[in-house]
C-alpha cells in the first residue's frame, strides 16, 4: 500500500466524525450567523433582510445626558492622573529597590482592588477613597508586571509634579460627574441588552481572579496534606463533576433567608440575616459564590498537577540558600507555574462570559430578583431567542458575545503568554 493510499484511507475513517462535527458545529454557527442579519421570529418562520439592524438595535443608546466624546474626554483625563500616579509610585519603589516591598506591592493592593469592586457604582470622582486607591493599584499592577521602568528611575521628581500638573486640570475641566461609567450606566438603565453587558462583566471580574486565587489555595493544600489527600481531592472535584441543576438547588438552600445555612452561621456572630437573594446588589456576587464553589476543585486539580511538575532541586536549592517559604513561592512555585495560571485564566474567562444555569436555577428562571440585576449575555440570548421568538436578534446578540470572548482572549493571548515560563 503506498503512502497516498494510506492518507485515503485515513480520512475515509475521519469522515463520519467530519460529518457529525459540521452538522452540529459548523453549520449551525454558520446559520445563525446567516439569521442576524434577518428579522425571523419562530412563529411565523419568515424572514426579512435587516442587515445590521439588529446589531444596531443591540446597542440603541436612546436621550443621553451629554455625547459620548464628551464622556471620553474627562474620562481619558483622569486615567491619565491616575496612570501618572502609578508611574510616579513605581518609579519610586525602584528607586528604593527595596525587592521585599515590590513583592509585597501585589499582596496590598489586589484585596483594595477586591473590596473596591464591591462597590461597582462608586465614581472615580465620587468623593470615596477607595475608587481612588482603585485607579492606583491598576497601574501600579501593571508597572509591576511590565518591569520596563529603568528609564523612570532619574525622573521620579518630574512624574511628581506631573501628578500636580494633571490633578489640577482634572480638577478644573469641568463637571466632574462626567465620565465613560455614568454613561454606560445610563444606557444600561433603558436598554436590557447593555445591561446584560455591564453584568456580564461585573460578574467576570469578581469570578476569575477569585476563581483562580482559590484554585491555587486548593491545589497547594492538596499536595501538602500529610493525609487523606485522595478525599480531599474527590471532594474538591466532586461539585465540577455533579449536575449544575442539582447544585443550584442545593446552593438555593443554602441561600434561603429563613432558614439557610449561610444566615444560620452568621447569626453565631451577631450579623442579621441576609437577603441573599432578593438583593439586586448581592445577585452577582451570589452567582459568583455558586460558581467558584463548583470550578475551584476541577482548576485546583489542574494545578495540583503543575505543582507535582515543578522539580524539587529547585525548592532544595532555595532552602540551602535561606529562602523562607513565601520566597520560594514567588521566585520558583509561581513562575514555574505561568503555563498552567495562563491556561486557567483563559478558560476560566471563558466559562464565566457563558454564564447561565446558574441564574436561571437560582432566581427560578427569572433574570434576578428584580431590574434585571441578574441579566446575562448568555440569558438574554435564551430570553430573546425562546420567550421573545426573536431568532434574527438573538443570533446577533450570540455573536457579539463570541466577539467579546475572541477579543479578550486575544488580548490575554498577546499579553500573557510572553510572560509563560515553561520548565522544559
Amino acid at each position: 500500500m503506498n503512502k497516498k493510499s494510506k492518507y485515503i484511507i485515513g480520512y475515509l475513517y475521519l469522515i463520519p466524525a467530519l460529518v457529525i462535527f459540521i452538522l452540529f458545529t459548523y453549520w449551525p454557527a454558520i446559520y445563525s450567523f446567516y439569521l442576524s442579519f434577518f428579522n425571523t421570529t419562530t412563529s411565523t418562520g419568515h424572514a426579512i433582510f435587516v442587515g445590521l439592524s439588529n446589531y444596531a438595535y443591540l446597542f440603541r443608546t436612546g436621550q443621553l445626558p451629554y455625547a459620548f466624546s464628551t464622556a471620553f474626554e474627562y474620562s481619558l483625563v483622569r486615567f491619565i492622573f491616575a496612570f501618572v500616579i502609578s508611574i510616579a509610585i513605581f518609579a519610586w519603589i525602584e528607586s528604593k529597590g527595596k525587592g521585599l516591598l515590590k513583592n509585597v506591592i501585589p499582596l496590598i493592593v489586589i484585596p483594595i482592588l477586591a473590596i473596591s469592586l464591591v462597590y461597582p457604582a462608586l465614581s472615580f470622582w465620587g468623593g470615596n477613597i477607595y475608587m481612588t486607591i482603585l485607579w492606583i493599584a491598576f497601574g501600579v499592577l501593571s508597572f509591576y508586571f511590565v518591569k520596563k521602568m529603568t528609564f523612570l528611575k532619574s525622573h521620579t521628581i518630574l512624574f511628581l509634579l506631573s501628578i500636580l500638573g494633571f490633578y489640577i486640570v482634572a480638577y478644573y475641566i469641568g463637571n466632574r460627574n462626567i465620565d465613560l461609567y455614568t454613561l454606560f450606566f445610563n444606557i444600561s438603565q433603558n436598554n436590557t441588552f447593555v445591561a446584560s453587558i455591564w453584568n456580564t462583566f461585573y460578574f467576570v471580574i469578581i469570578d476569575v481572579p477569585l476563581t483562580i486565587g482559590i484554585s491555587l489555595a486548593a491545589g497547594l493544600l492538596m499536595k501538602n496534606l500529610p493525609f487523606f489527600k485522595s478525599f480531599f481531592r474527590t471532594a474538591f472535584f466532586a461539585p465540577y463533576v455533579a449536575s449544575i441543576v442539582a447544585v443550584s438547588l442545593l446552593w438555593l438552600w443554602l441561600f434561603n433567608y429563613h432558614y439557610g445555612i449561610f444566615n444560620f452561621i452568621l447569626s453565631w456572630f451577631g450579623i442579621p440575616p441576609i437577603n441573599w437573594l432578593n438583593s439586586a446588589a448581592l445577585t452577582m456576587p451570589t452567582v459568583a459564590i455558586l460558581s467558584i464553589w463548583e470550578y475551584f476543585g476541577y482548576y485546583g486539580l489542574i494545578f495540583l498537577s503543575g505543582l507535582q511538575n515543578i522539580d524539587q532541586e529547585y525548592y532544595e536549592a532555595a532552602e540551602i540558600e535561606g529562602a523562607n517559604s513565601f520566597q520560594r513561592f514567588m521566585y520558583i512555585t509561581w513562575p514555574l507555574l505561568s503555563p498552567i495560571t495562563f491556561f486557567v485564566m483563559v478558560v476560566s474567562l471563558i466559562n464565566a462570559f457563558q454564564v447561565f444555569t446558574q441564574v436561571y436555577v437560582l432566581y427560578n428562571q427569572l433574570p434576578g430578583p428584580y431590574a434585571n440585576s441578574g441579566l446575562t449575555m448568555v440569558f438574554y440570548i435564551y430570553n430573546t431567542f425562546y420567550n421573545e421568538q426573536q431568532m434574527g436578534l438573538a443570533s446577533a446578540a450570540a455573536y457579539v458575545l463570541l466577539g467579546i470572548i475572541m477579543v479578550l482572549t486575544l488580548i490575554q493571548f498577546r499579553t500573557t503568554e510572553k510572560r509563560v515560563e515553561y520548565n522544559i
